[in-house]
């Protein structure tokens, strides 16, 4: 009997979390996520846009590989405000398209408006290309003259 006593004792102690523990906990959590969401949003859009810069630069080469392997010139444009760009033929057979990310586009103001491989690889004009972002700032990217040499400037 005493024994009967003591575990329905034991049981009524139990009772878990009170309902203003529970608010006090989820507050704790609403204002963490509040807090750290912003920084973490700005660090993808950080990584996305380092990240759509290397994949622009590989189009580039892939661009370059397909006039050297095909022995035919090749054009890369840029359109919808310098928010997508494509290679093409000379005949406007569209060979790639790629976007840049939102918030991510060529610069009007750039002087390089497209680029043209020829036949044998060789970039024709040189220059530099400048690329508006939200994040990382204005990146330049310098075209030379030697196949496949590009370099990023801060």
């Amino acid at each position: 009997m005493l024994f009967k006593r003591a575990v329905k004792l034991h049981w009524r102690k139990e009772h878990g979390f009170t309902f203003l523990e529970l608010l006090l906990v989820l507050s704790i959590i609403v204002i963490l996520t509040g807090v750290i969401l912003p920084f973490s949003e700005k660090r993808l859009q950080k990584i996305s846009e380092e990240d759509a810069l290397k994949v622009f630069m590989t189009f580039v080469h892939e661009t370059q590989l397909y006039a050297i392997t095909h022995n035919e010139p090749m054009l890369i444009t840029f359109s919808g405000n310098g928010v997508f760009y494509r290679s093409a033929k000379e005949d406007k057979t569209v060979i790639l398209e790629g976007q840049f990310p939102t918030g991510m586009r060529r610069a009007e103001s750039t002087k390089l408006k497209e680029l043209y491989f020829m036949p044998n690889g060789n970039l024709s004009p040189t220059g530099t290309m400048t690329f508006v972002t939200q994040t990382i700032g204005n990146k330049k990217i310098s075209f030379q003259f030697e196949r496949g040499r590009m370099i990023i400037n801060e």
